[in-house]
C-alpha cells in the first residue's frame, strides 16, 4: 500500500481487458448509483474523484521506484497514468465502483489513490487497491482512506466481499490490510509478473458480515475481558 504502500497495481493490459469486457457487456453497471463517487472527508485529506488534471501529480509519485518496487505496476509513463484516470472516470460514469483520488485538504494536491481495480456485480465482490506518495507514508492517511472506502462500499449493499492481492514481501500493505480487518486467505504462487519477474502474492479478504460485526459497540462485559 504505501510506496510499498500499494496493493494490486493496474497494468495497461488489464485496463484494455476491462474496456473490452465493458464493451461486450461482461461487466454490468451498479444499478441506481450516482454516476460519480461522493467526496469523503478524512483528517487532513479527502477522497474525491480523479481528474484529468491529476495526471502530472500521479505520474510524479508513481515514477518513484520506492513507491512501485513491491507492486505489479509497470514502469510509470504519462500515457499509463492518463489511462488510469480515464478508466476510473469511465467506470464511475457507467455506474461501476472504481478508484478515488486521495487529495490533501489544504491545496487539493493528489498524493494517492484508493478504491477498486475490479468489481463483479454478479458475485458481489470488489478488488481493493491503493497507492500513496512516499512523503505521506507512516501518517495513517491510507488507513483512513481504506476505512472510508470500506464504509461507503459496504453501506451500498452491493458488495459482500472485498479482497486485495499483495506481494508477499510488501509488509506495509499486509499490516495495513490486517489492521483494517482483512484476513490472509492464502498464497498465490507466481501470480503476477512484476516488471519481468514472477512473484508470489497473498490474497486478503474481508466480508461485509465481518465488517458489520466489527462496527458494533463493545458491551461492558466484553470490554472488561
Amino acid at each position: 500500500m504505501v510506496g510499498r504502500l500499494h496493493c494490486g497495481g493496474v497494468g495497461v493490459a488489464m485496463m484494455r481487458q476491462n474496456q473490452r469486457m465493458q464493451a461486450s457487456g461482461a461487466v454490468r453497471p451498479m444499478a441506481d448509483k450516482p454516476q460519480y463517487p461522493p467526496t469523503l472527508e478524512l483528517d487532513g485529506a479527502r477522497l474525491r474523484p480523479l481528474r484529468v488534471a491529476d495526471a502530472a501529480a500521479l505520474y510524479a509519485y508513481l515514477r518513484d521506484p520506492v513507491v512501485t518496487e513491491l507492486t505489479s505496476y509497470p514502469v510509470a509513463s504519462v500515457p499509463m497514468v492518463e489511462g488510469m484516470i480515464e478508466r476510473s472516470l469511465s467506470r464511475w460514469a457507467a455506474g461501476e465502483v472504481s478508484r478515488w483520488g486521495v487529495a490533501l485538504q489544504h491545496d487539493d494536491q493528489l498524493v494517492g489513490t484508493c478504491g477498486f481495480n475490479e468489481w463483479s456485480q454478479v458475485h458481489r465482490w470488489a478488488e481493493l487497491a491503493f497507492d500513496l506518495a512516499q512523503a505521506h507514508w507512516g501518517k495513517g492517511l491510507m488507513r483512513q482512506a481504506v476505512a472510508a472506502v470500506l464504509q461507503w462500499t459496504f453501506r451500498q449493499n452491493q458488495v459482500d466481499r472485498v479482497h486485495a492481492f499483495v506481494r508477499v514481501d510488501n509488509g506495509r500493505s499486509e499490516r495495513l490490510l490486517e489492521r483494517s480487518g482483512f484476513v490472509r486467505e492464502g498464497c498465490l504462487r507466481s501470480y503476477r509478473v512484476c516488471r519481468g519477474q514472477p512473484h508470489d502474492f497473498y490474497v486478503y479478504g474481508l466480508l461485509r458480515s465481518d465488517w458489520t460485526a466489527a462496527q458494533q459497540p463493545v458491551g461492558v462485559d466484553e470490554a472488561r475481558r
